[in-house]
């Protein structure tokens, strides 16, 4: 017969798996009526109980979970490398997914990450900003958001750059170069990153005189493919800009793809920047101008506060903004 775990209990009562841990243990509120739902349940499991127990007893397992939307991204890997390192010199394991830019795929994760009773969590999160916090208020684990953060206030912890300021420093780069006519790639904007990233652009533009063109803004994912099919978008108007700002690497890569296949030069036919187009290879030609979040820091200082948090339940609302760096390629 199949081991049973908290997912499994939780899924055939229709409850979270922070909420039947909870009654398992006798910790934190859980209605009564709920917990003998749920012991009921374990009950008909018979012998298998003892993994519903051994899956409880992890707890003192000392680990940490983290979920990122693509593992393969240079960012979030030196991010996850980070915090493992911050993990190690603190005595906890750290557990990683990769949720793929797919909200119920991240869904799914972060329940597998409860079930197996991680002490709290990493999370860069692919959900709507706007409902983040009431889709994670019921975990049950202390929870750090990274890249993408709620847009609803409250008393979140949270390690990020400020995205809006580096999206308008990055823009206002461009005009001081002469470029007037400029366009950009956006991340999703139901995402933070995404949105604030926009905002920051349309901004500078605005406050030097300049309308936004609104054929030359694209809503993309943060994807290389999707980086290529919105620029060949823009690149088929019967006027182009000039220049591109891209928010993301990934979105930057497709979208420089889509313009060597259109026969165009950059800088010399357009110019373009981007964030966190890192080449550690110097291999990219050109070198692609690029606002670049710490990583290294994020990491570390998210897995910092989800300890202290750890320590002290009830002071939720640590919110770190960290300072970008700044790479002058020549593509621009």
């Amino acid at each position: 017969m199949p081991t049973v775990r908290l997912a499994d209990i939780a899924g055939e009562l229709h409850l979270s798996v922070s909420t039947v841990s909870r009654a398992l243990s006798g910790k934190g509120p859980v209605r009564e009526e709920t917990r003998k739902r749920v012991l009921d349940a374990v009950r008909q499991s018979g012998y298998r109980i003892n993994d519903v127990a051994r899956s409880l007893r992890m707890k003192s397992a000392r680990s940490i979970g983290i979920i990122v939307p693509d593992i393969s991204n240079g960012f979030f890997s030196t991010v996850i490398k980070s915090a493992q390192q911050q993990c190690r010199q603190n005595d906890y394991i750290l557990i990683v997914c990769n949720s793929d830019e797919d909200p119920a795929v991240e869904n799914d994760m972060l329940q597998t990450m409860l079930s197996k009773q991680v002490s709290g969590l990493v999370l860069a999160s692919v959900t709507d900003s706007r409902t983040i916090r009431d889709r994670h208020a019921g975990l049950g684990v202390p929870v750090v958001y990274i890249d993408n953060l709620p847009q609803c206030g409250g008393d979140f912890d949270s390690v990020a750059i400020d995205n809006h300021a580096a999206a308008y420093d990055l823009t206002t780069a461009m005009l001081n170069r002469g470029h007037r006519d400029i366009g950009m790639i956006s991340g999703p904007l139901a995402q933070s990153t995404g949105l604030l990233r926009k905002q920051g652009f349309e901004a500078a533009l605005t406050e030097n005189g300049i309308a936004p063109r609104p054929e030359w803004i694209r809503e993309g994912l943060f994807t290389m493919e999707s980086g290529y099919v919105q620029m060949q978008r823009i690149l088929s108007l019967a006027e182009r800009p000039s220049a591109m700002l891209f928010a993301s690497n990934y979105i930057a890569y497709g979208a420089l793809k889509a313009i060597r296949e259109r026969g165009l030069a950059v800088p010399e036919d357009l110019a373009i920047a981007a964030f966190d187009a890192i080449d550690t290879t110097d291999l990219i030609a050109p070198r692609i101008t690029s606002v670049n979040q710490p990583a290294q820091e994020i990491g570390s200082k998210a897995v910092e506060i989800l300890l202290e948090r750890l320590r002290e339940p009830a002071n939720a609302g640590r919110q770190i903004v960290l300072s970008p760096g700044f790479v002058n390629g020549n593509s621009w």
